[in-house]
């Protein structure tokens, strides 16, 4: 008898004692499995109550007092799909959950750090690392991340960055209206406060977003898409100021 197979579908030793003595011994009360496989009575009662759960025996009420069975083979297979489900859902929940670790989890206080990122995974890291903000956001943007990472993902950073109370002053070119109107999510629309300069005459092709001592460049490239976090005091002053002179320039656009 392979009892690997039974360890993998996450019974223990003396679950798997119990259960392969009741499917060899058919119907038993629990003194008498208690008897057979020298387990104490009380932990071999907990250990059918949990066998119980993953359905591999029944309780059998007769007048002689309650007995247990070992259900059919078959349902072995069915502590397996059971299993898979409960895989699938940690597998789509588990990256959210990591990031949500990751917003907690202190950084070390060096006097600058450089994080780097690739690909998708990657930007969307850095979009969501932008709920750290303890103050409001300062953002040159192309708009159109969502051309480049997961729709969902957007969608659900917006409604989370509106649902946090965050704000954020956007500079981005004159050519970008028509997706700020149809493409954000109604509810961080509101949040933003926008001016827009002429495309003829400056390009923002990047996505640079300032906040806390966070200066997060994005390359929106479809075949190259890398960003750099640099955490440093004064390069964040620095760019702070060079936002404030063109944002004094810059036209107010109503949205």
């Amino acid at each position: 008898m392979d009892k690997l197979l039974l360890y993998k579908l996450g019974l223990n030793d003396k679950e798997i004692e119990i259960y392969l003595f009741l499917n060899e011994n058919g119907v038993q009360t629990v003194k008498q499995i208690s008897d057979k496989t020298g387990i104490n009575r009380t932990t071999t009662y907990r250990y059918l109550e949990s066998l119980r759960e993953k359905g591999l025996i029944t309780w059998l009420i007769e007048d002689q007092g309650t007995k247990a069975k070992a259900t059919e083979p078959e349902n072995l297979q069915l502590l397996l799909d059971s299993q898979k489900k409960k895989v699938a859902e940690i597998e789509s929940k588990l990256p959210q959950f990591i990031s949500n670790l990751q917003l907690t989890k202190p950084v070390e206080k060096l006097a600058t750090q450089v994080r780097y990122y690739k690909g998708k995974k990657g930007i969307e890291q850095m979009v969501w690392n932008r709920l750290r903000a303890k103050e409001n956001l300062r953002s040159f943007t192309p708009f159109g991340i969502r051309r480049f990472i997961d729709k969902n993902f957007e969608d659900e950073f917006e409604k989370e960055y509106a649902a946090k109370g965050l704000k954020d002053k956007i500079i981005t070119n004159d050519s970008n209206l028509s997706y700020i109107k149809n493409k954000l999510v109604p509810a961080y629309k509101k949040t933003l406060k926008v001016k827009t300069i002429p495309n003829k005459k400056f390009h923002i092709t990047n996505d640079i977003a300032i906040y806390n001592n966070v200066v997060a460049i994005i390359s929106l490239e479809k075949d190259n898409l890398v960003g750099i976090e640099i955490e440093n005091e004064e390069i964040t002053k620095t760019q702070k100021s060079i936002f404030y002179i063109v944002w004094e320039i810059a036209k107010p656009l109503k949205i």
